[in-house]
């Protein structure tokens, strides 16, 4: 893969903060194959291509793999190229924290405070990544419209079912704000929906403000912004750098 050359797109949505792209996997297959086009592992580290030669070729696994590194990389690259950096694809590394939560590595973005803090979502039909500023807190999170979320539902709090009865915000809303929030603080919901209780619901003119508290720091509450793009419900929490931290 050439330098300048992206294989996602940019996607102009959410706060001015907030750079997101999106991979729409539907373009990268043809008859029904999940084998990526080889030039697309060139955009990957040593280390990295280890990783996907070692998962099924042609697989689901090994494409959903390669796409969220593709997207995740590409992020960091346009934010980069923002600032004045032309990168190439393999000049960034992506790794995964304990908690399974995705950062990268790019030594040559030292200047800049170095890489910007990501987050990394899709489905079975758009993976999407999003990038702010170092410091920051950003999570993402995207749903297909259509999901079932009857299950969910037995799950909800009281308040949070007030909020669906009165049809503030669907079940689905509420998921996609809670998975983004914990997202953002890297730990990742895990299917404890019960843990990150909504503290309010209000309505903007471009969607949804959701706020979610969290489970895991007490008095923390973090905003969601969830929109509503073609039929799909897509979640982003930012929380821009705290100035006054050491």
């Amino acid at each position: 893969m050439q330098l300048g050359q992206f294989v996602s797109q940019d996607w102009d949505i959410g706060p001015d903060e907030v750079l997101i792209r999106r991979i729409d996997i539907a373009q990268m297959t043809t008859d029904s194959q999940v084998a990526p086009p080889p030039s697309m592992g060139a955009a990957l580290t040593a280390d990295e291509h280890v990783t996907w030669q070692s998962l099924t070729a042609g697989s689901s696994r090994q494409q959903e793999w390669l796409l969220g590194r593709l997207a995740l990389k590409e992020v960091v690259r346009a934010w980069a190229q923002e600032r004045g950096h032309q990168l190439a694809s393999n000049d960034v590394e992506i790794h995964i924290d304990e908690e399974g939560a995705p950062y990268a590595r790019c030594a040559l973005l030292s200047g800049v405070g170095g890489p910007p803090v990501i987050s990394l979502s899709h489905n079975s039909g758009v993976v999407v990544a999003a990038a702010a500023e170092p410091g920051s807190l950003i999570g993402i999170d995207i749903e297909y419209a259509d999901r079932r979320t009857q299950v969910l539902a037995r799950a909800l709090t009281p308040m949070e079912t007030n909020f669906v009865t009165a049809e503030s915000a669907s079940v689905l809303d509420l998921l996609v704000a809670k998975e983004a929030a914990t997202k953002a603080l890297g730990v990742g919901l895990r299917g404890a929906v019960a843990r990150w209780p909504v503290a309010s619901v209000t309505a903007l003119a471009e969607g949804l403000l959701i706020e979610v508290s969290s489970a895991s720091d007490s008095g923390l509450v973090l905003p969601v912004l969830v929109l509503h793009p073609l039929d799909t419900v897509l979640g982003i929490c930012y929380v821009a750098p705290d100035i006054d931290a050491a």
